[in-house]
């Protein structure tokens, strides 16, 4: 059983490393392209706001797969570090699939002072008046646009599900705190990276602790960060830390029963190095289970195990239910060619097929099990379905060229 686990594992990471069709179309002179930079002029805010979009790795295979969106404040800082987790957490490099492919959009910042805060306050973080803090206190009308302009852009323009995670450091950790207690039908997870709670004498503490004395429907992944702030000469926490443990604390009360809450601290981190190891962190408490067990499913393989896995993810984490079509996949090239069952093999395959019925990938696995089991018209019938979607399909051709040859 151990060799044949191995096996099984050598046998996904070499299926993930084939290689994936392109999400963005690269350019001639060697660059790599992670994401691409837009536009939109916003009514709301009365300027042109520039966004970022990293698209999963599998967004451009020709499926129907619609993709959950994470919303990165501080998008200029963070998108290519953040895209790059996402793409190692999602894509099936070295067979990883820890949490589902995503659609990221950065929001890189043009005013960031007036847009990460909610409330208009001029006191520093130690205690003094501070002149760059003028035009603080846009945050609702920040908020305005991206449910009013830039929602409506992304779910038009790509493949959207309707699950939403907010990600923010600092002042956006603050925004994404004010987000869930006062908008919380925005998002349906937060990521928030040792938070500015101290803001306006600690206004967000105080709400949250009068929103769950009142009782309320807030419903909602959360994830909280802090990094160590302690002063190493007096050994004293800083306002940082304590408010952001205080306000994780009051969603863990029990006063949020719709809240999944997640703290977690970094000792080795300061203020200025937590995000990266929060994205990561926070992706996992998000997605709380999804990362599917290979070993499990090698030592009692079948369908249904695979579909039981993805309802448990749906009720815990309100994402579609339907099991990914690259996962899905590789479970049925492990049954064809490792395991040999070549009646699961075809039946996994046939989930996908209905899963993603758009997909030519789907139609091509499945010609190739119907081959593999000497069914040479169903394997000609589904190469046929792969080329009236991808009519330059290679593959395809050849294919049914050397089946109808063995006629």
């Amino acid at each position: 059983m151990i060799k044949k686990i191995l096996i099984c594992f050598y046998c996904i990471v070499l299926v993930s490393c084939e290689p994936e069709p392109n999400a963005v179309p690269q350019p001639d002179d060697n660059r790599i392209t992670i994401g691409q930079r837009f536009t939109i002029e916003s009514e709301t805010l009365g300027e042109d706001r520039p966004y970022s979009v990293y698209l999963p790795a599998s967004y451009n295979n020709g499926s129907a797969q619609r993709y959950p969106v994470m919303y990165l404040l501080d998008g200029d800082g963070h998108f290519p570090s953040t895209s790059g987790v996402v793409h190692f957490m999602s894509s099936g490099i070295n067979g990883n699939v820890q949490v589902p492919e995503l659609i990221v959009v950065a929001i890189p910042n043009t005013n960031r002072t007036r847009d990460l805060t909610p409330s208009h306050s001029t006191t520093g973080f130690d205690g003094e008046e501070a002149q760059g803090l003028a035009e603080s206190g846009g945050g609702d009308a920040f908020l305005n646009f991206v449910r009013d302009e830039l929602f409506e852009k992304i779910d038009a323009d790509y493949r959207t599900a309707s699950h939403r995670t907010l990600v923010g450091h600092s002042l956006g950790g603050l925004l994404a705190s004010y987000t869930l207690l006062n908008r919380p039908d925005m998002f349906q997870a937060y990521i928030v990276i040792d938070p500015s709670l101290w803001w306006d004498e600690q206004s967000l503490v105080r709400q949250a602790r009068k929103i769950g004395a009142k009782g309320h429907d807030i419903r909602a992944s959360v994830y909280i960060s802090l990094a160590n702030s302690t002063n190493v000469e007096t050994g004293e926490t800083s306002l940082m830390e304590k408010a952001g443990r205080e306000f994780a604390d009051i969603l863990a009360s029990g006063e949020y029963p719709g809240v999944r809450s997640t703290l977690q601290y970094f000792e080795a981190e300061d203020h200025g190095s937590v995000p990266l190891l929060s994205i990561y962190h926070g992706l996992l408490a998000t997605f709380d289970g999804y990362k599917f067990g290979f070993g499990d499913f090698m030592a009692n393989p079948s369908i249904s195990s695979v579909k039981t896995h993805f309802d448990g993810v749906s009720e815990r984490t309100g994402i579609d239910p339907e099991p990914p079509e690259s996962l899905v996949n590789m479970l049925g090239y492990l049954l064809l060619y490792t395991v040999e069952d070549l009646d699961m093999a075809t039946e996994m395959f046939e989930l996908n097929v209905t899963n993603y019925p758009a997909s030519p990938n789907v139609y091509d696995s499945l010609g190739e099990a119907h081959m593999v089991n000497g069914d040479k018209q169903l394997a000609i019938d589904n190469y046929e379905k792969v080329l009236v979607l991808d009519p330059d399909n290679v593959n395809a051709t050849q294919q049914i060229e050397l089946l109808k040859g063995k006629e």
